[in-house]
């Protein structure tokens, strides 16, 4: 079983989607459900390095990593937003994706989750 998860909401955005979206990725993934994990939009902040940190993305980055730890990958979606990042790099094992990647991955999954 293949789930494609893309993550698109704010980190800071009301109900904490971002968190619920690595949540369901680590939990499918230690269940045997094989995860492309994509963030998108706003979510796309997660994949840049940053060493100041508030809590709640201390969380997010250290579910992130335990994600990675399970062997997904975690694809980020548009190269222009980083060049507007003013210097700052990807975090380690981060991979920058094209919207074609995400569909290709989209149409082999058996279920797609966006939040």
């Amino acid at each position: 079983m293949h789930w494609t998860i893309l993550i698109k909401s704010h980190p800071d955005a009301h109900g904490n989607p971002v968190l619920q979206g690595l949540r369901v990725a680590a939990a499918a993934c230690a269940d045997g459900v094989e995860i492309s994990l994509f963030l998108a939009e706003e979510a796309a902040l997660l994949a840049l390095h940053t060493e100041a940190l508030s809590e709640r993305q201390r969380v997010h980055h250290d579910l992130m990593a335990e994600i990675q730890e399970l062997g997904v990958a975690i694809h980020v979606i548009g190269f222009e937003w980083l060049q507007e990042a003013k210097g700052q790099t990807l975090r380690p094992g981060i991979q920058i994706a094209s919207m074609k990647t995400l569909v290709r991955q989209m149409k082999l999954s058996d279920q797609v989750i966006t939040l």
